[in-house]
């Protein structure tokens, strides 16, 4: 939606936390000249239609590095919650901040293309429904970005009761198309091979590789670079290539 801008109250809310299971304190690795939740947090603010940026950071004082980053950062808002439930922890920033719409972004996603991602806040304004990034018909693992109004948030939050559901946030909505509407921003060609996330070692060095190449001046590259470089250099996709993604539960 070209012009798009925001309509007041529109705000990139980003999961944030030191304790990864799998590559603990990812979030304060470098890339480049900046940390990955550095590099997240300016994409985030990129968004065409983004208001403002807020960390949803977990409870204790092992988060404390990441509250650091954020006051050195500046115009980002930090609110807390429960680590495991991370719905509850959605709902309670939104509410801190009075969000209008949500766009969600995890921080294991420094690759995150904001064009992309406005194209996906401006289906879900345009429909008042829930809208995302389609893994399932092209988009890489990476660009994950998922938009919608604060309302769906909240029903979310007082329903849902599966384990699942509040780890991953969205499960109740996206399971539920007839009641929250869905829209999918599609990808062509097909790069769902392509692994573009931060879960493990592996994915930091291709990341790293990544802006190696391709810097991290502002504005932030985009996704047509990512696959430029990735097409004349396919040896890089390698990097990664043993990481084993794990799916997202059915129910």
């Amino acid at each position: 939606m070209p012009g798009f801008r925001g309509s007041g109250g529109t705000v990139a809310i980003i999961q944030a936390r030191m304790t990864s299971s799998r590559l603990p304190g990812k979030v304060l690795l470098p890339l480049g000249s900046r940390t990955v939740l550095d590099c997240v947090m300016r994409r985030a603010r990129c968004i065409p239609g983004v208001d403002s940026v807020c960390l949803a950071v977990p409870e204790g004082e092992v988060h404390q590095p990441i509250l650091d980053l954020a006051a050195a950062y500046g115009s980002v808002r930090v609110t807390r919650g429960p680590e495991v439930d991370v719905l509850r922890r959605y709902a309670i920033a939104a509410r801190e901040v009075n969000a209008r719409y949500v766009v969600r972004i995890t921080s294991d996603c420094p690759l995150i293309d904001p064009s992309v991602s406005g194209e996906v806040l401006a289906a879900a304004v345009s429909t008042e429904a829930y809208a995302r990034t389609s893994f399932e018909t092209g988009a890489p693992l990476g660009l994950d970005t998922e938009a919608m109004p604060v309302r769906m948030l909240f029903e979310a939050d007082a329903e849902a009761d599966a384990p699942f559901e509040r780890e991953h946030v969205t499960p109740y909505i996206w399971k539920r198309p007839e009641r929250f509407g869905a829209t999918y921003v599609d990808r062509s060609p097909d790069r769902r091979s392509w692994r573009l996330t931060l879960d493990e070692k592996p994915d930091y060095e291709l990341i790293s590789a990544i802006y190696r190449e391709l810097g991290d001046d502002d504005p932030p590259f985009g996704f047509g670079a990512v696959e430029a470089l990735l097409t004349a250099k396919p040896e890089l996709l390698g990097i990664n290539r043993s990481v084993i993604h794990t799916p997202m539960p059915k129910a």
